[in-house]
């Protein structure tokens, strides 16, 4: 019976995608927009090795259509995951920047319920891979960050029932700024774009977006309060074996507080993000806790 019961959800959200209320396939976007947080643009400038982790718990309860309303359509989705990030830093420069490289290793719980129907998945999604990253410091208190994250097609993806992965890879070249006074204005923004590639299972294609990821804030002492948030806009259709689904772009919006506490080498900080607008999406409200570790640094 749970086995009809996810297929029967599975089922459901496919017919949902292909009557326009979900972009992206299965509406899961390859790069969950908003999980970075407070760590938009934040790379050390020394060499070493660094842990980050990021634990998240999503919650949803409605799908919105092209124009941000609410479909008529019973539907629940609460995710928790807990993403580790390790960061090398390497004591070399290339064009003028520090050079790092990344690995981003995420594990999600996800359960869904649409109309009446239940289903539910945990595992590994997309590992992202960030073979080089370059850090220019343009003042003492500024610093612009280039880089190439590919999410590769691995994790529990399954074409037939509700997956915490997506079944393709998805190539997301960065751009971000970042001024940090220690003392003062804290501010971030990343620029992220999303090329995905073909889902060989289902020969469905999610169409290329934007992500814009921010934080902005006030340093004193130990202490950053402030804001972030995240701004996604699907600019290209998504396709069936080769044929475009017209006007079925996702576009979504999330802000809300965030605190963060420097204990020496360590940082904790914690930020709920409210979802403001959605449309061919699902509105997601997110609750993210992030520690950073130094566990290497080069003396």
């Amino acid at each position: 019976m749970k086995k009809e019961m996810a297929a029967a959800a599975c089922a459901t959200v496919a017919m949902l995608s292909a009557g326009s209320s979900l972009a992206f396939e299965n509406g899961i976007s390859p790069f969950p927009a908003g999980s970075t947080g407070e760590y938009v643009g934040a790379l050390p400038p020394i060499p070493g090795l660094f842990a980050l982790e990021q634990f998240h718990y999503t919650t949803s309860n409605g799908l919105y259509d092209n124009d941000g309303n609410k479909r008529p359509v019973p539907f629940s989705l609460s995710a928790s995951s807990a993403t580790t990030r390790l960061l090398a830093a390497y004591p070399v420069t290339v064009l003028g920047a520090n050079l790092y490289s990344q690995l981003v290793i995420p594990a999600v719980s996800l359960r869904t319920e649409v109309a009446g129907h239940a289903g539910k998945d945990s595992g590994l999604s997309n590992t992202t891979v960030s073979p080089a990253i370059l850090r220019w410091s343009l003042t003492p208190q500024a610093s612009l960050v280039a880089g190439l994250d590919i999410a590769l097609a691995t994790g529990s993806y399954s074409p037939t029932r509700p997956s915490v992965a997506v079944g393709y890879t998805s190539i997301q070249p960065v751009l971000a700024f970042r001024q940090t006074d220690p003392n003062g204005l804290d501010i971030g923004l990343s620029n992220r774009l999303l090329f995905n590639r073909e889902n060989g299972d289902t020969h469905y294609r999610s169409g290329s977006g934007y992500i814009a990821e921010f934080t902005a804030g006030w340093n004193f002492g130990a202490w950053k309060v402030g804001v972030v948030g995240a701004y996604l806009n699907q600019f290209r259709d998504d396709e069936q074996r080769g044929a475009v689904i017209n006007g079925n772009r996702a576009r979504s919006f999330a802000l809300g507080p965030s605190i963060e506490y420097h204990a020496g080498p360590i940082s904790i900080s914690v930020n709920y993000q409210r979802g403001i607008y959605a449309a061919n999406t699902t509105k997601n409200n997110i609750l993210g806790i992030g520690v950073t570790i130094p566990l290497w640094v080069k003396n």
